[in-house]
């Protein structure tokens, strides 16, 4: 009596490696995944091939289970470095060496909602969702170089900017006003003129730091070059409503009308031609 069994290779056989199969027997996996390992197996070793790749729709169709499902055993043997994939999350499925396999599952010691004595004291306010956005697990690749990619079941999370401080005014802005203008007063300006460029200012939404009256004062340095009272130079600034303070506006303003009255309107007698006709009318 021979103890070999024939097979019938018209029906077609899968040879597995012993090691593979005593590894099966002994690794600790739920049902769904045990199930999905053996079409895995099927469709790799069976074809005698490492990797192949398969979707969870042809996976779910082998062992007659929804596709979240197997999307979800999937995940949990990628962590369990059971079976590994070659590229991304749409690569090529194939089982592992059994040295690197996890034959337990090393589970932290917290309370679940499936637990008898606190679950009916749970009332949970998030949406239900299916298992294939809950399931998280590192992708197990064979690519050292390559980072670890999300799986069909996980949920990447992107970090938020952080935000900027906002900008805040300086010391020397909020402190500047009236008395400070007061004090850097070169050119002598009285208090009404003064109050009157700094209505002007704030009907524009524009208030005078110790910048703007720097500018201001050095403008007036140019006006009183040219022969223009500072008091007159406000004036005119105020009553046209300029916001900005250039000395070329005012000096065009008043010393050009100046020169524009000075000069005389009678006819230039000597600049002109005149025509002289020596004919008479008859």
């Amino acid at each position: 009596m021979t103890n070999i069994v024939n097979f019938d290779k018209s029906r077609g056989f899968t040879r597995m490696d012993n090691a593979l199969m005593e590894s099966i027997a002994t690794v600790d996996l739920p049902a769904r995944d045990f199930r999905v390992l053996m079409a895995i197996a099927r469709q790799t070793i069976g074809f005698q091939v490492d990797t192949k790749r398969i979707t969870a729709d042809e996976i779910g169709k082998l062992t007659n289970m929804r596709r979240d499902v197997t999307s979800k055993a999937i995940s949990h043997l990628l962590e369990r470095r059971i079976i590994y994939r070659v590229g991304g999350s749409r690569g090529d499925i194939g089982i592992s060496p059994v040295a690197e396999w996890s034959f337990y599952d090393e589970k932290s010691n917290r309370l679940t909602e499936t637990k008898p004595s606190h679950s009916a004291q749970i009332v949970s306010l998030r949406n239900a969702s299916s298992e294939t956005k809950t399931a998280t697990c590192l992708l197990y690749t064979k690519k050292e170089d390559q980072i670890p990619l999300p799986t069909e079941g996980s949920v990447v999370v992107e970090a938020k900017p952080a935000r900027q401080p906002r900008k805040t005014k300086s010391a020397d802005d909020s402190t500047f006003g009236k008395p400070q203008m007061l004090n850097d007063n070169p050119f002598g300006l009285n208090e009404q003129s003064i109050d009157d460029y700094l209505k002007l200012r704030k009907a524009k939404r524009a208030p005078v730091t110790a910048r703007v009256w720097a500018n201001v004062n050095a403008a007036l340095t140019k006006c009183a070059e040219a022969g223009i009272q500072a008091e007159k130079a406000i004036e005119l600034a105020v009553l046209n409503g300029w916001q900005g303070f250039e000395a070329d506006w005012i000096i065009d303003r008043l010393v050009g009308k100046k020169s524009s009255k000075g000069q005389s309107s009678a006819p230039d007698f000597f600049s002109q031609t005149w025509r002289t006709d020596t004919s008479s009318d008859l």
